[in-house]
């Protein structure tokens, strides 16, 4: 794992020439050795081109990545967004008294071959319409189902129509069995520990050095899961090393683990041998192949051919990768996961200057240790928004693809970081991913500092059980404020009758704090206040603080 890379220039210098440069002496296709020529990266990604007249983005989704047979019933998620970017030409009637145009209403229909699974009716401009589906007429197999979903404009007779595959399937009776639920890219795991039973969880922990830590003894293991955290990605492979006993201490601990193939992911061969030693473990989470496959340049293919197999072996877990770079074939190694998971690492950095390779750091040179970053916590929740953005530019199903954060909790010495984040930094860093959408955490690298590993153990014990977990597996967070330009960065999320509230100060402290809350957001008392020690208050529909926020200052408050 490191934290640098580079973002490439805009699309007017693709034509460019450029002496060659060995891969070894660049990073995210920019060179950083002085000794270096320049480059010109390639492999941005650019915002879609905008239509002249709107579109409808209409798109199906399963409600959860899969399905298995004990299942009786499922969901499927039908967008109906009007978009300038995505879609078809949008079909509109004049029937209103002003004479104004409004979109149709849509009749919509799910079908399999000729079998129809759902119908109903939807309004343009909306998203996150469920409907149900019974799952007892189709047969559980290992192959997806094509799906198809017709809308037709209740008036103009329009017809629009697009594809998903619906995988249900056969029961599986050993180990784990994963799911992503699309609608709040949270997972959903099943075990022998749950009963049969799929389970919200939010992962939240580190990366484990195996053999330096986790392999000298069971009890180490032991005290990991202890300090509350819920899920490691044990930094090695059977490849490496025989993992047997870790992964069954694991399983003693219902410890999830994600497994890292990072060394070997681009061996199909590899592939194929270690993922039936794993496959069966009930502590099995994810998988994990391609490690900054971005800033080492790895074959853009690498991380979907790899992808390709895993599921071909086993389709009851999801696949991950980290990606390192800011913008640098985004498309083309995010096509090799489920999940994306980003590593910027701003703390203690030179954000203009590498010391290491007494180098200038900007877009087209240097490295820096975290790519195209302002050495700020705030570059955390740009890296995650970056993400969400690039998903939404390629439109389609890629946009429901969850986003996890590996923040910065390693003591130095590292190349690039002068010193460890203090607890306050850590603190921001986490929930700056969480008001940003992050669906998991899995921090570089433990063990780490004692005082960082007791400070996340405090708010590990809190995101990974009820209340907060629920919100954050519930539902999706509502950006009100973002530090960049207010201040204060702010979100919100709805579960019920109830909000979570999460609110950080990454900069100065903010002596007099007022938080509108949005209409749509009713709430007459504050229920609790789970993190931070702030005191909170309702005045009508604002939330303010009791003595404003410190600076670097971190709170939850669920309201109802």
């Amino acid at each position: 794992m490191r934290g640098s890379v580079v973002q490439g220039l805009a699309t007017a210098f693709v034509g460019l020439l450029v002496p060659k440069v060995a891969a070894q002496d660049r990073w995210c296709g920019k060179a950083y050795q002085a000794s270096s020529p320049l480059v010109i990266p390639g492999g941005r990604l650019e915002p879609p081109s905008r239509s002249s007249t709107p579109l409808l983005d209409l798109k199906i989704t399963p409600r959860h990545s899969i399905y298995v047979a004990s299942e009786e019933g499922g969901e499927f998620i039908v967008d109906a967004a009007i978009s300038y970017f995505h879609g078809s030409p949008l079909s509109c009637s004049t029937n209103s008294p002003t004479g104004q145009q409004h979109p149709d209403r849509l009749k919509v229909a799910i079908t399999w071959q000729n079998q129809t699974l759902a119908m109903g009716t939807v309004m343009p401009n909306t998203t996150d319409n469920i409907f149900p589906v019974d799952l007892k007429t189709m047969e559980p197999r290992m192959e997806g189902y094509p799906i198809t979903l017709t809308a037709t404009s209740r008036n103009s007779e329009t017809t629009y129509s697009v594809t998903t595959e619906l995988f249900l399937l056969p029961e599986k009776s050993t180990g784990s069995v994963v799911k992503v639920d699309n609608l709040f890219g949270s997972l959903l795991y099943r075990n022998p520990t749950t009963n049969g039973i799929f389970l919200p969880v939010f992962p939240y922990g580190f990366y484990g050095d195996y053999s330096g830590y986790l392999n000298k003894s069971a009890s180490n293991i032991e005290k990991y899961a202890s300090l509350g955290f819920n899920a490691v990605n044990v930094v090695s492979s059977f490849v490496e090393d025989d993992m047997s006993a870790t992964i069954k201490t694991m399983d003693n601990l219902n410890l999830l683990f994600q497994y890292d193939m990072r060394g070997s992911y681009k061996n199909l061969s590899s592939i194929a041998w270690q993922v039936p030693l794993v496959k069966d473990h009930p502590s099995l989470l994810t998988w994990y192949t391609a490690d900054e496959p971005d800033g080492w340049q790895d074959p853009l293919d690498a991380p979907k051919q790899a992808y390709d197999l895993i599921a071909s072996l086993d389709r009851y877990h999801p696949t991950a990768l980290v990606l390192n770079c800011q913008n640098y074939h985004f498309e083309e190694y995010s096509a090799g996961a489920d999940i994306i998971m980003e590593d910027a690492y701003p703390i203690g950095i030179n954000a203009t200057y590498s010391q290491k390779w007494k180098t200038a750091c900007n877009e087209t040179f240097g490295d820096c240790g975290c790519d195209n970053c302002a050495g700020s916590v705030l570059d955390v929740a740009s890296r995650i928004d970056d993400l969400h953005n690039y998903q939404a530019w390629l439109g389609g199903t890629a946009t429901r693809k969850p986003i996890w954060a590996v923040p910065q909790s390693f003591s130095i010495p590292e190349d690039y970081w002068s010193r460890d984040p203090t607890s306050d930094e850590a603190w921001v860093m986490d929930m700056l991913a969480l008001n940003h959408g992050a669906k998991a955490r899995l921090a570089w690298i433990y063990p780490t500092s004692d005082s960082l590993g007791n400070a996340l153990s405090r708010i590990a014990k809190l995101v990974t059980a009820s209340p907060v977990m629920d919100f954050l597996t519930g539902a999706n967070p509502v950006l009100l404020q973002d530090g960049k330009e207010e201040g204060l960065d702010v979100a919100y999320w709805k579960n019920g009758d109830q909000v979570l509230v999460g609110v950080v100060a990454p900069g100065d402290s903010v002596a007099n704090v007022g938080i509108p809350l949005p209409a749509g957001v009713q709430v007459t008392r504050v229920v609790s206040s789970p993190w931070g020690g702030i005191g909170w208050t309702i005045d009508g529909n604002t939330l303010r603080a009791k003595g404003g926020l410190p600076s670097f200052a971190t709170s939850f408050v669920i309201l109802q």
